[in-house]
């Protein structure tokens, strides 16, 4: 996907060689920056390069493929941070405790207050193209556009 994301000012490389379903994801991300940059700055996609590990309450790591960060506009603004996890169709039963995992962080609604700035981390359910409309649906309630 170099053509792609190489003028994307959002994507933090210049080519995405992941998977087909991380390729469709990051086109699906793109059909929905506009609205999201309605309400939100300094608005990142950073292809997880095997950086970051989060670890559930058993101790399971798992390294989530994607990581958005946006800042909201308003006044009292707060800086998202999301973990997002493209899976093929082969994989979404075998790794299924990796989603319940981002929905665990989505329904604690974590926030962290450091100096004056607020931010919240949370997950999103497994995008997948054959269930790219609910992935969207989620994405837009969890950054409310």
């Amino acid at each position: 996907q170099e053509t792609f994301v190489g003028n994307k000012d959002w994507y933090a490389y210049n080519a995405n060689y992941g998977t087909s379903e991380e390729k469709h994801f990051v086109e699906a991300f793109s059909r929905r920056f506009d609205a999201l940059g309605k309400k939100y700055e300094g608005i990142y996609l950073l292809r997880n390069e095997r950086e970051l590990k989060i670890h559930n309450k058993s101790g399971d790591a798992f390294e989530p493929d994607f990581i958005l960060f946006c800042k909201q506009k308003a006044k009292a603004a707060m800086t998202y941070q999301v973990f997002i996890e493209p899976k093929g169709n082969h994989l979404l039963k075998h790794d299924k405790w990796k989603e319940d995992f981002l929905q665990e962080i989505r329904d604690e609604k974590l926030v962290f207050l450091i100096d004056t700035d607020k931010y919240r981390l949370t997950g999103l359910p497994f995008y997948n193209k054959g269930r790219e409309n609910e992935f969207l649906k989620d994405f837009d309630e969890v950054l409310s556009i």
